[in-house]
């Protein structure tokens, strides 16, 4: 059994994003922030002022980049904890940022030989491959 694994340079990840926005209790989140990558599934990179803070995967099969980051964005929905409280004791500008690594992206980037693995499979490798290679600042 062999896995060859890529990790795209920060650089390449850090270019590749959109802003997501801080939504405070009472405040209403959007995943359209996401735009046509809100509904797959995969690795999500959160990255501020050039630096990494936080890799994550969405989990289980209905689970989206959008309903998941709504849990980190959106006071009410992560219930003031995990990692929403870091976030919003970012300063802003710069604007907080957001890298999508869908399921059939990680594809491309992990090569398998010798055994079959699902996408819900390959998403929690490719994040424990990213946050050992970018040790993120608020990874606990």
């Amino acid at each position: 059994m062999r896995f060859d694994i890529t990790v795209p340079s920060q650089r390449e990840l850090l270019s590749a994003a959109c802003s997501v926005r801080i939504a405070r209790r009472g405040e209403s989140w959007s995943e359209s922030c996401l735009g046509i990558g809100s509904k797959d599934q995969g690795v999500y990179i959160i990255h501020h002022a050039g630096k990494i803070k936080y890799v994550g995967k969405t989990d289980g099969a209905s689970m989206s980049f959008g309903m998941r980051l709504r849990r980190e964005f959106q006071e009410s929905a992560a219930g003031g904890r995990h990692i929403f409280p870091k976030l919003a004791a970012l300063s802003v500008p710069p604007d907080i940022n957001v890298c999508l690594l869908s399921a059939n992206a990680i594809r491309k980037l992990i090569s398998v030989d010798g055994v079959t693995v699902t996408d819900a499979q390959l998403i929690p490798i490719y994040e424990a491959v990213l946050i050992q290679a970018y040790r993120p600042e608020f990874q606990t």
